[in-house]
């Protein structure tokens, strides 16, 4: 049985504020904790501050890519949404940045550090995208579908990878010693390494729930060959079990259950299955492997942050 393409009425693209402002935030920290390896005066910066000021610009970056509708055409190419993308963060890292710096050394440090923030936040721009592409893929299918659950899924995961990433970004700080002013060293080593931890068992947590999600497909899929496409047009019934129809998310196709003999002359049919199997495994199968990548991020920035820990542990007990 091969489904027909069908219109799919997706559901909305969800906010980018959310996700934003957790990567910013993780960005912000470990970015000013990271610079002091090479910067004196990062040094000196709480890192308090460009946390929270990272964090709110990211968020309204955020929404600024979400709200852009020019972003999400389709006929818009790939070399264009990238140079948008890295203005917009540009921009916000600029005004971190100048924010951190005016408030740590006034109207001299406003236009050094703006610089300094549109040039960290140029080094995200990856990230950015990624995180970008994951959550206007995770409005293709409807609200509260099997294929909507796992995009958003996709969507926290590599947010998570985000997080890991930024916590590895101060290693060279750690192998150097140039520690922040403002921390414990142990307690910098400490922030990465539960950052990259920490994202690292979130990541394996969501991909145990996928596999759960993914057998209960299957088991739908296993049952394909005793449905029928419901006709179009034509009075459904409600499912017998008083239960909502499963909802695969892609594809308009009805799956029905006969519910009596004389189904091909009263039309009538008990609908318990919506949308195209094939491409709900297509899905299925995509935001396994994006996770995944997600996965050898976090491990790698896992990795990273506990070799340079090994390394200098004795420099600073």
């Amino acid at each position: 049985m091969q489904p027909k393409d069908e219109p799919n009425e997706p559901s909305v693209m969800p906010s980018l504020a959310k996700p934003f402002a957790i990567f910013g935030a993780a960005a912000g920290l470990f970015a000013i904790l990271g610079m002091g390896a090479f910067r004196e005066p990062a040094r000196e910066v709480s890192p308090l501050a460009p946390m929270i000021v990272t964090a709110a610009a990211a968020a309204v970056a955020g929404e600024v890519l979400r709200r852009w509708r020019r972003l999400h055409d389709q006929a818009l190419a790939r070399e264009a949404l990238v140079l948008w993308v890295a203005i917009v963060t540009g921009i916000a890292g600029a005004a971190s940045g100048g924010v951190v710096g005016f408030v740590t050394w006034g109207p001299d440090g406003f236009f050094k550090f703006a610089l300094g923030g549109a040039a960290v936040a140029l080094a995200f721009v990856p990230s950015c995208l990624v995180v970008f592409d994951a959550a206007r893929r995770a409005g293709r299918a409807r609200h509260g579908s099997l294929v909507a659950a796992t995009d958003r899924r996709t969507v926290t995961s590599t947010v998570l990878a985000g997080v890991a990433f930024a916590g590895a970004t101060s290693v060279p700080a750690v192998l150097s010693a140039n520690t922040s002013d403002a921390l414990p060293p142990l307690v910098q080593v400490g922030l990465s390494l539960a950052a990259c931890l920490g994202s690292t068992i979130a990541i394996v947590l969501l991909q145990r729930r996928d596999r759960g999600a993914r057998a209960a497909l299957e088991a739908h899929a296993a049952q394909m060959h005793w449905l029928e496409r419901a006709p179009e047009g034509e009075e459904i019934l409600a499912s017998s079990s008083a239960e909502q129809p499963i909802d695969l998310g892609l594809g308009g196709d009805r799956w029905a259950r006969t519910s009596d003999a004389t189904y091909r002359s009263s039309a009538r049919s008990d609908v318990v299955l919506k949308g195209s199997m094939e491409s709900a495994i297509a899905a299925f199968d995509e935001c396994a492997l994006r996770r995944h990548r997600s996965l050898i991020v976090a491990a790698c920035g896992l990795t990273a942050v506990c070799v340079s820990c090994a390394l200098r542990l004795t420099v600073f007990l």
